[in-house]
């Protein structure tokens, strides 16, 4: 048998297999009708699913590839991390080595203590109230009073002490 004559009796054997089914009132005839799909069509819609089976493939093995290419930039990163830590380390040792070798002594000199500052204080400013003006009053006139005259002032005289003259002194001839 050919392979057209296999499509073929499978296809007769569907329609049948459906007139049973509708017959048997389980599918309507719209459902029929759909189910009923050319040859053409199923292989057209089977390339096209294996197409996007690909491309979904192929988007998930460059994600993996992707991700295991982080994860090796990053032991590598990690890597190299440590061996700077490592060398830093033996440099530590290095010269925790050469510190204790030489102890050093150092002149320890004491700071001046200088006086500290006064602060100025600040005095408070303060305003001066503000006094509302004076009304001016009217002059009267004043009548004069007759002058007196003045008294003359007595003089107080100065007790003089006298004054105590200086020993004189003996002078001393020379020879």
């Amino acid at each position: 048998m050919s392979r057209k004559s296999k499509e073929e009796e499978l296809s007769e054997y569907e329609k049948d297999y459906l007139k049973r089914l509708t017959t048997k009132g389980k599918i309507r005839s719209i459902q029929k009708e759909e189910s009923t799909i050319s040859e053409e069509e199923r292989t057209r819609k089977v390339e096209e699913a294996e197409k996007i089976q690909i491309e979904s493939a192929q988007q998930i093995q460059e994600a993996s590839a992707a991700k295991i290419q982080s994860e090796i930039d990053i032991k590598n990163k990690q890597e190299f991390l440590n061996k700077e830590i490592l060398l830093l380390i033996d440099e530590l040792k290095v010269l925790k080595t050469e510190l204790e070798k030489e102890p050093v002594k150092r002149k320890v000199s004491k700071k001046k203590v200088t006086p500290k500052r006064r602060k100025t204080v600040k005095r408070k400013v303060s305003k001066k109230k503000v006094t509302p003006k004076r009304r001016k009053t009217v002059k009267r006139k004043v009548s004069k009073k007759k002058v007196t005259p003045k008294r003359r002032k007595t003089v107080k005289r100065k007790v003089s002490k006298k004054k105590v003259t200086p020993k004189r002194r003996k002078t001393v001839k020379r020879k």
